[in-house]
């Protein structure tokens, strides 16, 4: 066979590498205020520690890399840059909650040693790094920052901290998170010394053309360390859902022929006319300042009507509002949401009201919580928008009864997290091929209504070439699928049933 000839080998996939340097000195057992009040006095390792579990559970739903530096003393690697997985994922924890403040602060120490971690064998730093930390650098013994101390006999013999963290060629995101703002030592973050270290990596990557972006926040309460860190908009599934794998052939194809009646009448389906129409949004400007972080998903599976172990550990308050609920308390959900909501992104909390609303029987007030969500995702970055838009839709498609729309949405969103952690390109192709079955709706009504008019007749070519290009979509995906996937192969049966109801 001629090399022409041959087929060009996929691209390999790229997993997000994430590296957090955390400050574990002794100023770390202090408290942090909390003006609500909702979560009493809280240590400064204890949020971090909180935000670290969240972490991890992302880079384990995504598949990427993370690492952790520790530093005091000394620096040192608690965690080697590895790929989370379901089986690693408990002894990780396991480290982190070991973790004990003591001692001194090796800043600069460890913010090089977390870039070491993201150094690429050709010596350019690649990724994602996090510094938080409340001090100030005394005891860095290998590496120092030029712009904010004075080179004496000592110093000099320290390595200049900001060529290694950012040599050419590197692809770096550095962001710093103070945690006070202290003129004082033991009182705060240097904020002077952290200023200088931004301005001259700034410096350095704009004379060199180098890729980086580089931000410096301050935060002063448990709440903003936490956002600053990470926030997360949770849910968990409905009574009566089946995974997609469970389902019987015959069974399978009644739920697709149901969910294909959504698509084919859009008059009597508003729910998926509005989760098509936001998808083209464009996302709303970013804030600068302090504030939450953009919201992303986590859908929490029940193992026999339990919820994950640490569940507030790793949500904090709305970890609290989801316990009740589960237990069916909720009173004391919606208890639990009014005490937290200045903690809680609005997104996450309008969308808690309308579901323990619906839970109690309430339907006007769930949808009058839920048309709140609904403006608050809309702020979202369009890469977020999706995911969570079609957690919207299915309680949006339960609160006006409508069993196509739910069917449809469910078994979308039911795929996308099944399959992002075991197959993320073929969930984003999958992805894709539904939002051709979205846009089939409008060349479906054209095509039934028949007739000699030529623009009816072109919709009606339209809407069959659509079909057929769709059609062979998930024959490419199918072929993709070497592993035979359960998830996957369920996923294109039912598209092809749907897809077979809109000839």
């Amino acid at each position: 066979m001629l090399a022409d000839d041959m087929e060009p080998l996929p691209a390999p996939v790229v997993r997000p590498r994430h590296v957090l340097v955390l400050d574990l000195s002794k100023s770390m057992l202090a408290p942090l205020p909390d003006p609500s009040g909702v979560q009493g006095t809280r240590r400064k390792i204890e949020v971090a520690r909180t935000a670290v579990y969240r972490i991890l559970e992302n880079a384990e739903a995504t598949g990427a890399f993370f690492g952790l530096v520790t530093f005091t003393d000394s620096a040192r690697v608690a965690v080697p840059l590895t790929e989370i997985r379901h089986e690693n994922l408990p002894y990780i924890e396991s480290l982190i909650s070991m973790l004990t403040p003591s001692g001194r602060s090796a800043i600069w120490d460890g913010i090089a040693l977390g870039a070491d971690l993201l150094r690429r064998p050709t010596g350019e730093v690649a990724g994602t790094l996090a510094l938080v930390t409340d001090g100030w650098d005394n005891a860095s013994s290998r590496f120092r920052a030029p712009a904010s101390e004075p080179l004496t006999p000592e110093s000099s013999r320290r390595l200049d901290v900001v060529p290694h963290i950012l040599p050419n060629s590197s692809q770096l995101t550095l962001r710093i998170i103070g945690i006070g703002s202290g003129s004082e030592r033991d009182k705060g973050v240097d904020s002077e010394q952290m200023n200088g270290l931004v301005e001259q990596l700034r410096g350095r990557a704009n004379a060199g053309g180098i890729a980086a972006e580089v931000t410096y926040q301050e935060v002063v309460t448990s709440t903003d360390l936490f956002s600053q860190m990470v926030n997360s908009f949770i849910d968990v599934g409905y009574e009566g859902a089946r995974p997609l794998e469970d389902l019987h052939p015959d069974e399978l194809a009644e739920h697709a022929a149901r969910a294909a009646k959504a698509l084919k009448a859009p008059g009597e389906h508003a729910t998926i006319s509005q989760l098509r129409n936001r998808r083209d949004l464009p996302s709303a400007p970013a804030e600068t300042g302090a504030g939450a972080l953009p919201a992303d998903v986590d859908v929490l599976e029940l193992q026999g009507g339990t919820l994950p172990p640490h569940l507030t550990e790793r949500y904090g308050p709305l970890g609290e509002v989801v316990e009740a609920f589960v237990a069916r308390d909720y009173a004391s959900a919606m208890n639990r949401l009014f005490r937290a909501q200045s903690l809680l992104p609005a997104l996450s909390r309008y969308y808690w009201e309308a579901r323990i609303h619906y839970a109690r029987g309430e339907v006007v007030e769930a949808a009058r919580s839920l048309l709140h969500a609904w403006v608050e995702a809309d702020r979202l970055p369009a890469e977020a928008r999706g995911r969570i838009g079609r957690r919207l839709a299915l309680l949006q498609s339960r609160i006006q009864n409508d069993s196509e729309t739910e069917t449809l949405v469910r078994f979308m969103d039911e795929t996308q997290h099944r399959l992002e952690r075991k197959e993320p390109e073929l969930g984003r192709l999958l992805e894709g091929i539904f939002e051709k079955l979205l846009e089939l709706r409008t060349t479906y009504q054209l095509a039934r209504v028949g007739g000699t008019d030529q623009s009816l007749m072109q919709g009606a070519i339209q809407h069959e070439n659509s079909v057929e290009e769709i059609f062979g979509l998930l024959q490419d995906i199918r072929l993709r699928n070497t592993q035979r996937d359960t998830v996957a192969d369920g996923a294109l049966d039912f598209m092809e049933i749907c897809l077979a109801e809109m000839r």
